[in-house]
């Protein structure tokens, strides 16, 4: 007799970001087809038993970096052993680089290495001669373009000049900007005046990159995307005080949404004194008081989202400090960090991680209701999260190409046990049943939404 459901997982408590309830979930092909209470087993074709379990829609990380340690095959990798089923990568565009054929290459690398599904962000590091080729990617699927406001003296910094003529042309195309947000030739100034003085840079490497250039820097961001009447979106928020402008942008309706990632809600600077190298990410581990101010931003509504910013360079603890590069595995340990973090310290609540992990990034980038929540006729993205599971975070059993990772020891209660794609099994036990390639390009589009 033919099966209603491939697969159907029973006794679970699903999440939303609404609350949680308890709730079968029945899956046939690629697709969610019911969710309710009380289905019958023996009309599927599986069973999951997810007795004590948390349900949850995959996470979707929409800040990674494939151009490191880890390609895109291998960054899908380790993304889905931490509860990611849908990546969007930036690409990036180098200066004397082609932002189109840099679209074509990174589609193209994913559709043969890609365990998951993924979009796309262009990325300008020479918005001069590449500006006029923002329509372009449109066509391509992509709507979603990051600028960076800092390392001057690297030659990726946009001016402003640059910054408003590119918001233009990303609104008229109906995208969004994105922004790295720190005045980067004040940080260049502060940094050569300290290297003049001879001073450790990893001693001051907070103190060269301080919260007011962040908060000046969004602030300035916001004030050139409302003249051009541009959708923005921060990336990496890290400071207190650069809440202050994001809250009055909202407050005001202007549409602006707001990352942070889980290095900034989870360390400060003394990893950084402590790690040297390894935990060089830009921006800088700041304050505890800084850490605190964004989790209270999360339990407020003003950070929209968590993303990795995954950038697993290679370096080591005992690297000359300021020759080394910027950046850190995150996206295998990001949900079970957070989580840790979040529920069993009774910051935040399990609905309110599918709101940051999920939900707001599939609204935001034009993904849901296909992906980010769990309901009828979406697609079956979810994981089986199990709250009691006890475990210590090491590098020998991440699958990134880093050879470390910043959480080294880390006793965590609460992780991913099973993680599916589009219906398929893609971690069981630890164990990835995916294959490169199974991974599909997701075109992203903007709208304002309200979250």
């Amino acid at each position: 007799m033919e099966k209603k459901y491939d697969i159907l997982i029973q006794k679970g408590l699903l999440v939303s970001g609404l609350g949680v309830r308890r709730a079968d979930v029945a899956i046939r092909g690629e697709k969610i087809i019911r969710v309710e209470t009380g289905l019958k087993k023996e009309e599927a074709g599986r069973v999951i038993d997810a007795s004590g379990k948390y349900v949850m829609p995959g996470v979707i990380d929409v800040h990674a970096h494939p151009v490191y340690e880890d390609d895109m095959g291998g960054l899908s990798m380790t993304a889905a052993h931490g509860g990611v089923t849908t990546l969007i990568h930036f690409a990036y565009a180098k200066p004397g680089m082609k932002l189109i054929d840099t679209i074509k290459q990174f589609q193209e690398e994913g559709s043969k290495k890609s365990y998951l599904d993924f979009g796309i962000h262009g990325t300008l590091f020479d918005p001069a001669s590449q500006i006029e080729e923002i329509p372009g990617a449109f066509d391509l699927g992509v709507a979603s373009f990051k600028m960076f406001m800092a390392y001057a003296k690297l030659k990726w910094m946009t001016d402003d000049y640059h910054l408003a003529k590119a918001m233009d042309l990303i609104a008229e195309c109906g995208g969004m900007a994105m922004v790295h947000a720190e005045n980067g030739l004040v940080t260049d100034y502060l940094e050569d005046r300290s290297l003049k003085r001879g001073e450790d840079q990893k001693a001051v490497f907070l103190e060269t990159r301080p919260d007011y250039l962040e908060a000046e820097a969004i602030f300035r961001a916001i004030s050139i995307a409302a003249v051009t009447r541009c959708p923005l979106y921060v990336v990496h928020l890290s400071t207190a005080r650069g809440i202050l402008p994001i809250r009055q942008a909202k407050a005001e309706g202007q549409t602006v949404y707001v990352e942070t990632c889980p290095q900034y809600l989870m360390m400060t600077d003394a990893k950084l004194q402590k790690l040297g190298p390894l935990a060089k990410v830009g921006p800088p581990l700041r304050t505890e008081k800084d850490r605190l101010a964004l989790w209270d931003a999360i339990r407020r509504g003003v950070v929209d989202t968590v993303a990795s910013d995954h950038a697993p360079k290679s370096k080591k603890i005992d690297d000359p400090f300021f020759e080394s590069p910027y950046g850190s595995p995150q996206t295998e340990t990001m949900l079970t960090v957070v989580y840790d973090e979040a529920v069993n310290r009774a910051r935040v609540k399990p609905n309110q991680l599918v709101r940051l992990f999920s939900e707001n990034p599939a609204r935001i980038f034009g993904l849901y209701p296909k992906k980010g929540t769990i309901q009828k006729g979406a697609d079956a993205d979810l994981l089986l999260f199990d709250p009691e599971r006890i475990h210590t975070i090491r590098q020998r059993t991440q699958h990134s190409g880093a050879l470390y990772t910043l959480y080294e020891g880390r006793r965590c209660k609460g992780k991913p046990v099973l993680v599916m794609q589009r219906g398929k099994i893609l971690v069981e036990n630890g164990e990835i049943k995916g294959k490169p390639g199974d991974g599909k390009f997701l075109p992203t589009k903007i709208t304002k939404v309200k979250l």
